[in-house]
């Protein structure tokens, strides 16, 4: 009852968090759109976060802000986007409503009682020339010439309402700086966010004191914590003695230069010295295992048809390709490896796989591995039946800035405020995210041949929650640095140049700065319908896949 508890507490934060977090971006994306809007005089009918139904409405001046259903995006509606935004025409039946002999709203639902009702005769509510906005209408006996408030409204039926938009307050009518910094302003408010989110993580977390030996936290779970407490002075590893963090980690990639899982470690605990040998957790991230959280870091020993058999235990593992029998899984104990078309190795230890990983680039990976099954049994998976595994490229890794193999111990430093080194930090934190849709865009247009991460890796608002919920964990920190890499990948997003986002959008506008005409309105909208369609469409895809993986 406590687990499950504790599991549906996990779920409920985590809904929590995906809504605050999803909203606060969105918000301010189209917040950024909103009041660059507002300030070049541009009529916005809605502001509305999400997509879908709407949930939760509220008119606040000319502005209807609403909430709906489906937190996919979100949007402002601003006036002039349509291609046919004339909505009276000369012959329509309408009704109109008039205060001191100006017309203030235009009935457009036959069920309405208005205060005269007839045909149009002529109208004029764009308001191109110095003129005022007017109506005649025609109630079969004679016409009748009315001007109109510039801020009159059309009523629909249902009472829908809606602003008629006269053109000097319409996206079309301002100028080109104004219409590019409307729509810039969405992705740019993202940034801001992003950077605004790593100062806080910066200023929080602090920068490392890498000039002293002293552990400044230990990782649950992992080795050290076997051993080490925070505040203990690391003074030798390996019989190396070390006198700051730098001199530690550089005696630590020597050993594991050298494929060692072992370290031996002397620290200094309130003046008495003490030596511990420790087991390194080991990730090799091309292929996706690790002995992380395994009951034994290093060899096991499992007996099957009362045979001993000896191999390496996996912890968490990654692994994207599933065999006939099932998916290797943690548990499980990995005998051989086969490369490629070379003859297949006794696994003995992590430093011998270690080694050989670090050799391996595009070559075929098989494992003879045993499977724990439910009653803590163990089948054999040969090598003949076991799939081929095709590990990530170096380049793929490179690219996305993973180390190959990734060995810890669980050891960081301690931290200290530093007002320059905290702004550093943040904008490299920042510039990192910055650059990673474009290092992943990279790899998705790579040669088919040589092409290893596919829209199928992607991930949609359900894989973003299904990471988010590792997050929530982890405390508030690590929640805040998400939100900022997902501010940055919209903001980045939306730049694209992809009609129906806003780069494509400004793509449009640096054509009529260089033709200085402005592109065919028509032809915009279709051209933007038709990406939209696309995107929609590639969007359940990616949730599609999003929704196996969750099973």
């Amino acid at each position: 009852m406590f687990l499950a508890l504790s599991q549906g507490g996990l779920i409920i934060l985590s809904v929590i968090a995906f809504v605050l977090v999803i909203g606060l971006i969105i918000a301010l994306h189209e917040g950024g759109h909103f009041f660059f809007a507002k300030r070049a005089g541009i009529l916005c009918h809605e502001f509305s976060l999400g997509m879908g139904p709407v949930i939760y409405q509220k008119q606040f001046g000319e502005t209807k802000f609403c909430i709906r259903a489906i937190p996919i995006g979100g949007f402002v509606s601003m006036a002039g986007e349509d291609v046919a935004d004339d909505v009276v025409h000369v012959g329509d039946e309408i009704g109109i409503n008039i205060e001191n002999n100006v017309i203030t709203e235009i009935i457009l639902d036959e069920g309405l009682d208005c205060h005269l009702r007839g045909k149009v005769e002529a109208v004029d509510l764009k308001g191109l020339t110095d003129e005022p906005l007017y109506i005649t209408i025609s109630d079969d006996f004679q016409n009748h010439y009315y001007t109109v408030k510039r801020d009159a409204f059309y009523i629909f039926e249902k009472g829908k309402r809606l602003q008629i938009t006269p053109y000097d307050r319409c996206f079309d009518s301002k100028t080109i700086l104004e219409r590019f910094l409307t729509i810039f302003a969405g992705p740019l408010m993202n940034m801001v966010l992003a950077i605004f989110l790593y100062l806080i993580v910066a200023f929080s977390a602090g920068v490392p004191n890498y000039s002293s030996n002293e552990i400044g936290g230990i990782s649950k779970y992992y080795p050290a914590e076997q051993y080490l407490v925070a505040g203990d002075k690391i003074t030798a590893v390996n019989g190396n003695e070390v006198d700051n963090w730098n001199e530690f980690s550089l005696e630590l990639d020597k050993a594991y230069s050298n494929n060692e899982t072992t370290v031996v470690i002397k620290i200094d605990r309130n003046g008495s010295e003490h030596e511990y040998t420790l087991e390194t957790f080991t990730y090799i991230a091309s292929i996706g295992i690790s002995n992380i959280q395994a009951e034994n870091l290093g060899v096991k020993t499992i007996t099957v048809n009362n045979q001993e058999i000896t191999g390496l235990e996996l912890g968490n593992v990654a692994i994207r390709y599933k065999d006939k029998e099932g998916t290797i899984k943690k548990g499980d104990v990995i005998t051989k490896v086969k490369v490629g078309n070379n003859e297949p190795i006794d696994i003995e230890s992590w430093s011998q796989l270690i080694a050989i990983f670090k050799e391996i680039n595009i070559e075929d990976i098989r494992f003879e591995y045993y499977s724990l099954q439910e009653n803590n049994t163990y089948t054999r998976i040969k090598l003949e039946t076991c799939k081929v595994i095709e590990p990530y490229t170096n380049e793929v890794l490179n690219n996305q800035r993973i180390e190959k193999i990734q060995q810890m111990i669980g050891v960081t430093p301690t931290t200290h405020f530093d007002l320059f080194g905290c702004i550093k930090s943040a904008f490299g934190m920042f510039w990192d995210d910055f650059t990673l849709i474009f290092r992943t865009l990279k790899l998705l247009i790579a040669p088919s041949d040589v092409r290893q991460i596919g829209v199928s890796d992607l991930s949609s608002f359900v894989g973003i929650f299904s990471i988010l919920t590792q997050y929530v964990s982890a405390g508030i920190l690590p929640i805040i640095s998400f939100a900022a890499l997902l501010s940055v990948n919209i903001g980045v997003m939306n730049l694209l140049p992809i009609p129906a986002l806003d780069g494509g959008r400004l793509v449009f506008l640096l054509y009529e700065l260089v033709t200085r005409r402005k592109p065919s309105k028509k032809v915009e909208a279709t051209i933007n319908n038709v990406f939209f369609i696309l995107l929609m469409l590639l969007f359940l895809y990616i949730t599609f896949n999003d929704i196996l993986r969750l099973f």
